[in-house]
């Protein structure tokens, strides 16, 4: 078992805007600035961020669409931001070579290689989050985050943000086929949130 500590609470601004992507994806321009400027986001829909934010401006947003569009809702459009990340991150942050690599080799080795890739940049979306993962046997990943230990709510909505970005690059890159699931949640009283690769 790998684990990265992250220290800081710095995140990727994907997370937000691809959280407004899918945001605009259900609903109309109108009806999605009525959501931000309910939540106190409305500059977003014109000034989206182009550099490192606080993990806690992501938080923020998906609260507030829990709070406004309820927590199933919420999350389905989190676990649509996190596809739409993994999108993103295939198209400029995953060299194609790299890529071709992973869809020839073996799936095991291909999922191992993939992990440790992740786990190098988990500081780009775990903020404040301890990270580990393991490649042998069952592989699993778990994110440890304070923040989401202290409110519910909000695990099970990022929760579903990162199960979108798993999940989809294990399928574009490993095995279509390939599913991930959540055996244990901070939602839900666990002392971290864990998904497995089946």
């Amino acid at each position: 078992m790998t684990v990265a500590a992250v220290h800081h609470g710095k995140i990727g601004p994907n997370s937000v805007i691809q959280t407004l992507a899918a945001l605009k994806e259900i609903y109309d321009p109108s009806q999605s600035y009525a959501i931000l400027a309910c939540a106190g986001a409305a500059d977003l829909a014109d000034r989206l961020p182009a550099e490192m934010i606080d993990e806690q401006e992501f938080h923020t947003l998906a609260l507030a669409l829990v709070a406004q569009l309820g927590p199933a809702e919420a999350s389905q459009i989190l676990r649509r931001a996190g596809q739409l990340t993994a999108v993103y991150l295939l198209r400029n942050r995953i060299p194609r070579p790299a890529q071709w690599l992973l869809r020839v080799l073996p799936a095991r080795q291909s999922l191992g290689f993939l992990l440790r890739a992740v786990a190098r940049h988990a500081w780009t979306f775990a903020g404040s989050a301890e990270f580990s993962f393991s490649a042998d046997g069952p592989p699993w990943v778990q994110i440890a985050s304070p923040a989401l230990r202290a409110r519910p709510e909000l695990a099970g909505a990022v929760c579903s943000f990162y199960k979108g970005t798993f999940e989809h690059l294990i399928r574009a890159l490993i095995d279509r086929r390939m599913t991930v699931w959540e055996s244990e949640c901070q939602a839900h009283g666990g002392g971290a949130c864990t998904y497995r690769f089946v």
